[in-house]
């Protein structure tokens, strides 16, 4: 018996199907109180400094949605604004007791570091592949190797803005991407997938929602189509990344190594680079190019995977689901709750009582496998 890595909240007899919605709530008000406390911290010093001018326009750069890599104060707030829904979502879904924490990282209940070393080899080489792409007719090699001024023009920001800008980039970037990697290919997928009793309908529906809400919560960052296929795309690949090696380490990196180089690469503000244009929200091109490597990277994790024998299914079983007449109570609907408290006397199947060995034993549906004490 095993159990794929969007299915986990089922190994534990406790699940219930509210529990994710405590979750969902408990991360909403973490986010709403931790905007609050951020807006504090940066309002007041720039309200002391700049006065209301300077409130105003950083409120203008906020309200357009965009992350501008040239301005490292809009920059590090809009990704802290993010950063803290990591903590937030690990969080949720201890208080909601749907697991421990590591529940969202992997089938290990914990972030897999040797297979994370791993995963870096395709990860660098995708960066590479992307940079090259990215950089394209950025270069010169007229009187030595060099940037192509005349295309890109000049950089707008000072040599000190542009060092701070990129240090707050590698710090953040990394915990940004872990951030929407755990709540839309984790909490989200293992969400609905415990939801829906029907394995290879959960799943396909864990994946599409997933994609879909990535997506389009992409758009108030000015995507046009194009954007938003590019990150549709991305979503896709990834959430499927992590049901084939169940856990989160391969996307992480590859979101966070994305991220990094789009912002460095944009950090100078070339003058001639309009990055407001309608190409920099999105191309054909640039679909195709996320499309393409996307699928390489998923390629290259799977013969990784292979190679190494990963590990990709928790080596235990789903806690029971209710047999016999479903209680008034239940509403008749016996799929929405698993073996637990309240269904103790109900008649369990020899191989789903946790040491039953004898015919016709029986055991309370707790003390089915959960996740206690597993690594």
């Amino acid at each position: 018996m095993s159990v794929p890595y969007h299915r986990l909240p089922r190994v534990d007899a406790r699940w219930r199907w509210w529990r994710p919605l405590v979750a969902l709530a408990f991360l909403a008000g973490w986010y709403i109180a931790s905007q609050v406390v951020i807006a504090v911290a940066y309002f007041l010093p720039i309200g002391a400094t700049q006065g209301a001018q300077g409130l105003m326009d950083l409120q203008d750069d906020l309200a357009s949605g965009a992350l501008d890599p040239t301005d490292p104060i809009v920059l590090s707030m809009s990704l802290v604004s993010l950063v803290v829904l990591l903590p937030g979502i690990l969080l949720a879904v201890k208080v909601a007791r749907i697991g421990p924490a590591g529940i969202l990282s992997s089938t290990r209940f914990r972030v897999r570091w040797g297979w994370t070393a791993w995963c870096l080899l395709p990860t660098l080489v995708i960066a590479a592949i992307m940079f090259s792409a990215q950089t394209a007719g950025m270069f010169t090699f007229a009187g030595g190797f060099g940037w192509d001024h005349r295309a890109i023009g000049q950089s707008t920001v000072s040599l000190s803005t542009l060092t701070i800008t990129i240090v707050l980039v590698l710090l953040l970037v990394p915990f940004q991407g872990a951030a929407e990697e755990y709540i839309f290919r984790g909490f989200l997928m293992q969400t609905i997938a415990s939801w829906i009793p029907w394995r290879i309908v959960g799943t396909v529906v864990a994946v599409a929602v997933s994609t879909v809400v990535f997506a389009l919560l992409h758009i108030p960052n000015g995507y046009n189509v194009w954007g938003i296929l590019d990150v549709g795309s991305f979503g896709l690949i990834a959430a499927i990344i992590v049901l084939r090696t169940g856990g989160m380490e391969a996307t992480v990196l590859q979101h966070a190594f994305n991220n990094i180089m789009i912002f460095v690469l944009q950090a100078p503000g070339w003058s001639r680079i309009d990055l407001t244009s309608q190409d920099a929200n999105g191309t054909v091109g640039g679909w195709l190019i996320t499309l393409g490597t996307s699928l390489l990277y998923w390629g290259m994790v799977e013969v990784l995977a292979k190679w190494r024998k990963l590990d990709r299914r928790f080596a235990g079983q789903q806690a029971p689901r209710f047999r016999g007449v479903a209680p008034v109570w239940a509403g008749g609907r016996q799929w929405l709750r698993p073996g637990g408290t309240g269904w103790a006397g109900a008649p369990p199947r020899l191989d789903d009582t946790a040491g039953s060995s004898a015919v016709g034993g029986s055991a309370p549906v707790d003390s089915s496998v959960g996740v206690a004490g597993r690594p």
